[in-house]
């Protein structure tokens, strides 16, 4: 009998260990999943802002004083002047978020891309973003500009302010019991990048 129980006892134990190996072994394989996703999402947000910080810190380069260097301004596009080829004739550079459907197959529901295109010329996908915006301010960052700006308000502009944010596009999948109301049922690694003064010097005229 009491050889019996001593074998019930082990198995029970044995379980116990084994149960808690195996959620040792998903919390490691979880937390390294989410490590690597932060790092492919931090090269991503780099990659993004270097490119916008550059460009619009150039905007209203070699546009005429007399000349508005943002011709149309809202919350998630923009649309400005800049000699960007130093050829003496000012490109019309655009940027704005495309709808969520574009990026319908990946797992991530908040997938949008950012897109890009000068003058006329053929669409540039930038890289895809779960946020992009933008605020406008006039002298300082007390002086607010609600967009869209009407045409007859855009020199006041003097500093744009923008908000990115990348997220990876595929996460792991949570287990319904651990989700609470308003939160997602996965995990996804995100970085974010502000840029609160952004002021092109060529916009101070």
């Amino acid at each position: 009998m009491a050889a019996m129980l001593d074998i019930i006892t082990a198995i029970i134990l044995g379980a116990i260990l084994l149960m808690n190996i195996i959620n040792a072994s998903s919390i490691v394989s979880e937390e390294s999943t989410v490590l690597n996703g932060d790092v492919a999402v931090q090269q991503l947000l780099i990659s993004n802002a270097q490119l916008v910080e550059s460009e619009f810190r150039n905007m209203g380069m070699g546009v005429p004083e007399d000349t508005a260097t943002v011709v149309a301004a809202n919350d998630t596009s923009i649309r400005f002047l800049s000699d960007l080829n130093r050829d003496g004739s000012a490109d019309t550079i655009s940027y704005w978020v495309g709808a969520v459907s574009e990026l319908a197959q990946t797992q991530n529901d908040s997938d949008r891309l950012l897109h890009r295109r000068v003058n006329s010329g053929s669409v540039q996908s930038i890289g895809a973003v779960t946020k992009f915006s933008m605020k406008y301010y006039s002298q300082s960052l007390m002086d607010t500009l609600i967009p869209p700006i009407p045409a007859i308000d855009m020199e006041m502009i003097r500093v744009v302010e923008i908000t990115m944010e990348v997220q990876n596009p595929a996460a792991i999948y949570r287990d319904p019991r651990d989700i609470r109301a308003g939160e997602r049922d996965a995990l996804y690694s995100s970085s974010y990048w502000r840029q609160t003064r952004l002021a092109s010097q060529n916009l101070k005229r």
